[in-house]
């Protein structure tokens, strides 16, 4: 019961930290708002009706943009602020742990991340029917949890705020830009096939264009390997950065 307290105390001070941030809070409402305003715009010029190929885009650049830019942004932003007041170090020394500030960092930006998610899936345009709910609800919440986890990379390796959003831009040039331009480029289809936000993208293109969709072993490998990856490199980053108790 001490430890569930504990968490909740961490997952309640990153909520205070980031819904009061408003620099933090405008990504998932800018998210929001690019997927509803490009809808109306395709749905203007296309007479009423999108073609799954603009349902298709809709939906790569919502998700994208979700997985990246609030992911990256808001997990990052937070441990750098924290970093930045020299609130974190206080609150490693104390009866918290590792695990209890892990699990408390990524909890409500990870289940944000997944409405947001659901939300673009819905206001995109897209038929339900073609829609595998359960599929894309695992695949969202393993791409999430890796953006969570490269955020906290982030957050460890700034200085302060500014510095985080400097190097969160290269990651979101390549885990976003890619798998939104893959269906331009060969080449760049194939390397989206290797990031976990491209996984996904790929998911919702094919629910767009009605076709079934089930994982690969290739896609369970990107999603699993990319999580250890990411987990392994935080870890590391973490004990470097003296936080891990002896």
């Amino acid at each position: 019961m001490d430890n569930i307290n504990k968490l909740t105390a961490v997952a309640q001070i990153k909520w205070i930290c980031i819904s009061r941030n408003t620099a933090i809070m405008i990504g998932p409402l800018l998210t929001v708002a690019m997927v509803w305003m490009f809808k109306i715009l395709y749905s203007i010029n296309s007479g009423g009706d999108l073609s799954p190929i603009l349902v298709s885009l809709i939906l790569s650049l919502g998700i994208s943009l979700n997985l990246c830019m609030d992911g990256f942004l808001m997990v990052g932003t937070a441990i750098a602020e924290e970093k930045e007041k020299h609130t974190l170090r206080v609150l490693m020394t104390s009866s918290v742990t590792g695990m209890q500030y892990f699990i408390g960092s990524i909890l409500f930006p990870f289940v944000l991340m997944n409405i947001i998610n659901i939300v673009v899936l819905v206001i995109s345009g897209i038929s339900m029917s073609q829609v595998s709910v359960a599929a894309f609800l695992l695949v969202s919440a393993a791409a999430s949890l890796i953006s969570c986890v490269m955020g906290m990379i982030v957050g460890l390796c700034a200085k302060n705020q500014m510095n985080a959003n400097l190097i969160s831009y290269p990651l979101m040039i390549v885990f976003m830009m890619i798998p939104m331009f893959g269906n331009l480029s060969e080449k760049l289809h194939h390397i989206s096939g290797f990031l976990f936000t491209g996984v996904l993208t790929e998911m919702a293109s094919g629910f767009a264009e009605g076709m079934p969709y089930t994982l690969k072993p290739l896609d369970i490998a990107v999603l699993i390997g990319e999580l250890i990856i990411s987990i392994l490199v935080f870890l590391v980053l973490y004990r470097r950065n003296g936080y891990e108790k002896d």
